[in-house]
């Protein structure tokens, strides 16, 4: 196949201009709705392409030969890679070619799809076909005709195809390529999928007809007004409720509702408005609302109120980039359980119908632009943000990015949820922005634009007209403040669009930031990174990068959402929750302990003299633990991966052990002190350990004292290995799910009970700490002991040992144990959201050194 190399440049060739989403009805249909929107098949001009089409791989497009009849058969929508084409593949910030500008690699994989339509095709009708999102760009050809290339992996592509259709039976073939020059500023964190990934189909028209209109509400004291723009070649009828109104082709008209009732998050009150002309009608559904700033305060509808918000990518765990409308109803519906009321689109739009389900279930949406360009700073290895902002400032690039700011504007821009324009994500900020910008404002002055650039712009551009929002992500709490709330330069309204990265074992944070948010006006909301998880789900179970035999990946890290891929809920999304319905602290309060009783069995200990663990507790003369009692001073978390290396290599925590300097026998039990050490460093922690035994009780008296040159340490206590069916427990602290010093807020103090199995988290996609009580003052394992202590303490009764949890890459490879793990922990640090946050902060590390005496009596 012949091209000029269009995929060289970011042309789009035969597209109509961008224009707003909407699906034409002929007058005599009747419009029926699907999950509370227009359902669009119900459209007699609306015909559906979905569905099975013939594909064949090529390893460039110099290579398809339109003749050859496609030799396999794929499902459209859906991407690629999941149908087994090409290679799946994870990167986060990465280019995923070599970075030669201005040329695409010459062995570019691409895709011949070709369907046959049966069509009757009518005279005085034409026929406009959409593709709603091609990843990254494509060749059309209707019967053999060239009609066109296009660009813009998320963005709507519709051609005029009428001339080339023909009365019956017609080949459509569209050669998608998996890159472009595109590629360059669609460098987004997620899995890189490619294909038609979006619906298509076929819209009948008449000769003469809508092409484009523009939707503004106000209001003017309890009243509503809409002002509509008729940017059509025809005169249109609107119809709302009882008020009609015929606005003349390239002119405005306003329709008054008295006493409107307005839309809201959490009132979301939608208006039927028709529009007619040339035998069609369009049915828009129309939210009065209000959108403004003043001063430093975010208004809607004359309120200051707060964007609750996470970052949602279109993605499905069986099906990649393709969702359905039931997926997203999941979605939205799970967020409003949640307590959501914000979406950001990261970092593209959505599909279309995505922001009438926001309009009907009451979202407010931060609509991105298809925009970003992150394997710039890596392209000479590192991460270099001066080389991020070189492309920021190419003239090259402007073209291409004014054309997404377009796409954004124009398509979404009458859905009353979208209350925010978002210009993209992680490209820096420069001139080659200021084209789309200056379009983005002169377009559509009713909603505020935002961009994250705080931190790499420079201030004449960032703090220019171009952005009325001020933003950041994963900033510390002083950093908020410093550079922000109590900077006399800083005069807007500011929203943290990512934050508490909810990566495994998270959010730890969360409270504290919205501690901040709710105290300060100029604080808008925030945003969590992200919904959910990016895992593939096979037979196997969920995989991530690397499991696909990928070279470049980024591991796990597409695994950071509060939920999982297949939507089961973490514990991160329920402390967000509970943040996110007001509640930022959670207290201790009194809670009687259980009387419980006991056959007073005689308890015997035995002690290992070199290392001080015990080795048996004898409980009328049979031994409970199945294994020798283990020092703990190990954990894995997701958010403790920049400190991994620190832990296993510069301390070599993995390979510690204790070393006593006294062991001393005393009248009921052992007294000794010691160390935990690793072979050519200095000892990490000193400690000292006594064991006394009276009766049917063991205390352990224990104190501890991290080293000078140890930064910080994960936790400090002990494990024990106890049969499998001492699996069942009750407790008094923070729960019932995982708690920790710093990640609580979701929890309530008091009773609870559980099993092993139920308190951990099987749903981190890799394993690692989980189901600690934070506050703990009474443990119950039960039919064996008695727990309590002279202090709070944390403990977790979990099937699996700290070292498995440590050292297995998924969760479908733990074994499976005959034993259940005690841990009890003397101190042990925040989860924080250090996996891309801010370090935890201080006051959230185990403290330095401590002291408890731990009495277990058993039953």
């Amino acid at each position: 196949m012949q091209t000029n190399r269009e995929y060289e440049s970011f042309s789009r060739i035969g597209v109509e201009p961008h224009r707003s989403y909407y699906i034409p009805f002929d007058e005599q249909d009747v419009v029926k709705t699907k999950f509370g929107i227009e359902d669009r098949a119900s459209s007699s001009r609306f015909i559906s392409l979905d569905g099975e089409w013939g594909i064949k791989q090529y390893r460039c497009v110099d290579e398809v030969d339109l003749a050859a009849a496609p030799d396999r058969r794929i499902v459209v929508p859906s991407c690629v890679q999941m149908h087994g084409f090409d290679q799946i593949q994870y990167l986060n910030s990465r280019y995923p070619f070599p970075v030669t500008l201005g040329h695409i690699p010459n062995e570019n994989p691409c895709w011949h799809y070709r369907r046959e339509v049966e069509l009757s095709k009518e005279e005085g009708q034409r026929y406009y076909l959409n593709l709603e999102g091609v990843d990254s760009a494509f060749y059309l050809y209707v019967n053999g005709t060239y009609k066109g290339y296009s660009q813009i992996s998320h963005a709507t592509s519709e051609f005029d195809v009428t001339d080339a259709l023909l009365d019956g039976k017609n080949t459509l073939d569209v050669v998608v390529l998996k890159w472009c020059v595109s590629t360059y500023l669609e460098c987004q964190d997620k899995f890189r999928f490619s294909g038609i990934f979006r619906s298509v189909y076929l819209l009948k028209r008449p000769e003469r007809h809508i092409t484009d209109y523009r939707i503004v509400t106000r209001l003017v004291g309890e009243d509503g007004v809409l002002t509509f723009f008729n940017e059509s070649g025809v005169d249109i009828e609107l119809e709302l409720g009882r008020r009609h109104l015929t606005v003349k082709s390239g002119q405005t008209g306003e329709l008054l509702v008295k006493n409107v009732k307005k839309w809201s998050a959490d009132a979301p009150h939608l208006y039927s408005l028709t529009l007619r002309a040339q035998g069609e009608k369009i049915v828009e559904r129309v939210g009065f609302r209000e959108i403004g700033i003043r001063g430093k305060v975010f208004y809607f509808n004359g309120e200051n109120i707060k964007l609750k918000g996470v970052n949602r990518h279109e993605f499905h765990c069986k099906t990649g980039a393709t969702v359905t409308l039931k997926n997203i109803v999941e979605d939205l519906r799970l967020m409003k359980e949640l307590n959501v009321n914000a979406i950001r689109t990261s970092h593209y739009p959505n599909m279309p119908q995505f922001y009438q389900l926001c309009d009907v279930h009451g979202l407010y949406v931060m609509d991105e632009a298809d925009l970003e360009t992150h394997g710039a700073c890596e392209r000479r290895g590192g991460y270099d943000k001066v080389l991020w902002q070189e492309y920021a400032n190419m003239d090259y690039f402007s073209p291409g990015i004014a054309d997404r700011h377009a796409a954004l504007v124009e398509r979404d821009k009458n859905r009353p949820s979208v209350i925010i324009w978002s210009l993209g994500n992680e490209a820096s900020f420069g001139t080659a922005f200021f084209d789309g910008a200056r379009y983005v404002r002169a377009r559509d002055a009713s909603r505020p634009i935002h961009y994250e650039g705080e931190n790499y712009a420079k201030k004449e551009h960032y703090r220019s007209d171009m952005i009325d929002v001020v933003s950041t992500m994963y900033p510390t709490i002083a950093h908020m403040n410093e550079k922000v709330l109590e900077n006399p330069e800083e005069t807007r309204p500011f929203v943290l669009c990512e934050y508490t990265h909810a990566m495994g074992n998270s959010c730890g944070d969360i409270a504290d930031y919205w501690k901040v948010i709710y105290a300060n006006d100029q604080c808008m909301g925030a945003f969590v990174w992200e919904w959910a998880d990016h895992a593939v789900k096979t037979r196997k179970g969920l995989l991530y990068g690397g499991d696909f035999g990928e070279i470049e990946h980024d591991g796990n890290f597409c695994c950071d959402g509060l939920l999982t891929a297949d939507r089961k809920i973490k514990s991160g999304a329920l402390e967000m929750k509970a943040v996110y319905g007001g509640k930022t602290e959670s207290a201790m309060c009194e809670v009687a302990i259980p009387q419980l009783k006991g056959s007073n069995p005689t308890v015997d200990i035995e002690v290992d003299r070199f290392s001080g663990c015990l080795t048996a507790i004898l409980v009328g003369g049979k031994n409970v633990l199945r294994a020798p009692m283990r020092w703990n001073v190990r954990r894995y978390t997701d958010n403790d991966r920049a400190l991994v290396g620190k832990w296993d290599n510069t301390y070599r925590l993995p390979h510690s052990r204790a070393e006593l300097f006294c062991f001393e026998k005393t009248e009921d039990g052992y007294r000794m002190n010691g160390a935990i050490v690793a072979n050519c460093i200095e000892p990490l922690v000193t400690f000292s350990i006594g064991y006394a035994v009276k009766g049917d009780c063991l205390k352990v008296a224990m104190k501890y004292k991290i080293a000078d040159h140890v930064q910080n340490l994960p936790r400090f206590g002990f494990e024990w290995e106890l049969d499998e069916r001492y699996g069942d427990f009750g407790c008094i602290g923070f729960g019932k799910r995982e708690s920790y010093v710093d990640k609580h807020v979701g929890c309530d103090y008091g009773y609870y009970d559980s099993t092993a199995r139920d308190n951990y988290d099987i749903n981190y996609i890799r394993p690692q700490e989980s189901g600690s009580h934070y506050a703990t003052t009474f443990v119950n394992i039960k039919e064996l002991l008695c727990l309590t202590a002279d202090a709070p303490f944390s403990f977790s009764l979990n099937p699996y040992t700290t070292k498995q949890l440590c050292e297995t890459c998924h969760s479908f490879e733990l074994r499976r144990n005959d034993s259940v793990t005690l841990c009890v922990d003397m101190a042990m640090r925040g989860v924080g959201s250090h996996s891309c946050g801010p370090a935890l902060d201080e006051r959230y590390e185990m403290p330095r050194e401590g002291e408890n005496v731990f009495t277990f009596r058993f039953l």
